[in-house]
């Protein structure tokens, strides 16, 4: 008597590897790459060579979808930026390099941005103040050691890390829409706007 085995969701003929959760984000990335920002699950279930069931088990649905490549956008994001700044002196032009380092990688993912910040059928304030935290956590940190090397109080740093991330959100979706200037050139006039406050109690 011939003994079938029932494929698992994601397994291909043959005996390949299951498709993982980060195989099916990679292939999100290069069919939003492709397709742009309205790429829907089919495309990417095609892209990831699975059927869109399989995207929902590894994954989940759009907003699952977005909120994990948030995540890895905002972990490249912080990965940049913290190598644009590392051993630079508290002043105007890490600031810069700060804004400078974030600009270029959205300009670098330009279609990926304006996938995870276009919105999903499930958004909700909780849902943007918990994607935002993502970037805010690490940069409140870095405020926070500005102030307290400044002999300056500390707590204003979380505030303002989401205030920086809300104008850069902004900025940059006005910037890779709208605008020719370079990311240095709006990262010089970002900073003469933060730096004002940033700098308080510090020469410039």
């Amino acid at each position: 008597m011939k003994v079938t085995t029932r494929r698992r969701p994601g397994r291909p003929l043959g005996g390949q590897h299951v498709v993982d959760r980060d195989l099916v984000l990679d292939a999100a990335e290069r069919a939003i790459r492709r397709d742009g920002p309205t790429v829907s699950l089919e495309a990417i279930a095609v892209e990831a060579g699975v059927t869109k069931p399989v995207v929902y088990a590894r994954v989940g649905g759009r907003t699952e979808v977005a909120n994990a490549l948030a995540e890895r956008l905002a972990d490249r994001i912080m990965a940049a930026v913290t190598a644009a700044i590392a051993g630079k002196p508290i002043g105007r032009s890490t600031l810069v390099s700060f804004l400078t380092a974030n600009l270029e990688v959205v300009a670098g993912h330009r279609e990926l941005f304006l996938y995870v910040t276009g919105g999903t059928p499930d958004d909700t304030p909780q849902r943007t103040l918990q994607l935002a935290r993502h970037s805010t956590g690490p940069l409140a940190r870095v405020l926070a050691s500005w102030r307290e090397a400044s002999g300056l109080d500390p707590a204003v740093s979380v505030p303002w890390a989401f205030a920086v991330i809300g104008m850069l959100h902004l900025s940059s979706l006005w910037w890779i829409s709208d605008s020719d200037c370079s990311a240095a050139e709006l990262a010089e006039q970002l900073s003469e706007l933060l730096w004002s406050g940033l700098a308080t109690g510090r020469p410039d």
